[in-house]
């Protein structure tokens, strides 16, 4: 298992984001709005994550696990943004 930290850079709106292995999820988000970043414990095995975000149209956002980008963009004109990826 390795410490990594996972963090989120937007300016204005609010945020969920959750990562899961491939054993299955936990049920509870990892990092929920106002908190910024938090250090987790991953298993050394495939893990997936997924975001829900909400802001202003244009607001850009970039989602790190420890300094690596794993999501990035700005909030459309529906304000709300949801994505998937795999580690």
């Amino acid at each position: 298992m390795s410490q990594q930290v996972l963090k989120i850079e937007m300016p204005e709106g609010k945020w969920v984001v959750d990562i899961f292995g491939k054993s299955g999820d936990s049920g509870e988000y990892d990092l929920i709005h106002p908190n910024t970043q938090v250090k987790l414990a991953l298993a050394d095995e495939m893990h997936g994550f997924r975001y829900n975000l909400t802001g202003p149209e244009g607001t850009p956002f970039a989602i790190y696990l420890d300094d690596t980008v794993i999501a990035e963009g700005t909030v459309d004109k529906s304000q709300n943004l949801n994505g998937t990826g795999i580690l």
